[in-house]
């Protein structure tokens, strides 16, 4: 299986129209390796495009471990990899589509390409096993409760995912990000990734708020 390119995701108090207007001035708070634990070095960055209420061009810095010599992508909580809509927008369309939803009606309502909404449902029911079992797993280790939830894998995960956030609004109320954004930290940046194995993630999501 191929391997993703690596990515810190980074809890951002920032709104998407604030944090473009940053460009290079932008703060990121310091960063641990995944791997080894060193404290990583800035390491320049990279400019790509990304779609909200408009589009923006904004710059993602990057940093280096001096210890493993890897370069990460440190990535706003807003920043999925390889996505151009932010993480609020995807997650709005997929909600919509779980619920019921065609993902032509779906588009319609967002503004967007049918090609995009349906990518988004094709791919996040494709990782609906795996997504659900890593949610699982960081629910018990937040202890969530997980009860009462659909019997569709595709359904359950969302569901799994709303009872984390409500155990973190509970232990650390506002410093808890919005539910896509906390999705989007827990998946390591890469909800809807290419790849088929469980989600890439340095770390819950849940326990960098503590």
């Amino acid at each position: 299986m191929a391997t993703a390119p690596l990515a810190i995701v980074w809890p951002c108090r920032l709104s998407v129209a604030e944090y473009a207007a940053a460009g290079k001035r932008i703060e990121v708070p310091a960063q641990a390796c995944p791997s080894c634990g060193a404290r990583l070095t800035a390491w320049s960055g990279y400019r790509r495009w990304l779609r909200d209420d408009g589009e923006y061009r904004i710059w993602v810095r990057r940093a280096r471990c001096p210890t493993c010599r890897v370069t990460h992508a440190l990535l706003p909580d807003f920043v999925c990899a390889r996505r151009l809509d932010t993480v609020e927008v995807i997650g709005a369309g997929l909600e919509l589509g779980v619920a019921g939803a065609g993902m032509r009606t779906v588009a319609e309502r967002l503004g967007l390409a049918h090609s995009t909404t349906r990518d988004w449902r094709r791919r996040h029911r494709a990782r609906a096993p795996a997504l659900l079992a890593h949610l699982a797993a960081v629910a018990v280790a937040a202890g969530a409760e997980l009860r009462d939830l659909p019997t569709g894998v595709e359904a359950a995960a969302p569901a799994a995912l709303g009872a984390i956030a409500a155990e973190a609004r509970r232990r650390f109320g506002g410093r808890v990000p919005g539910l896509w954004r906390l999705w989007n930290a827990i998946c390591g940046g890469w909800p809807l990734g290419t790849n088929t194995g469980p989600p890439l993630a340095g770390s819950s999501g849940v326990a960098q708020m503590g």
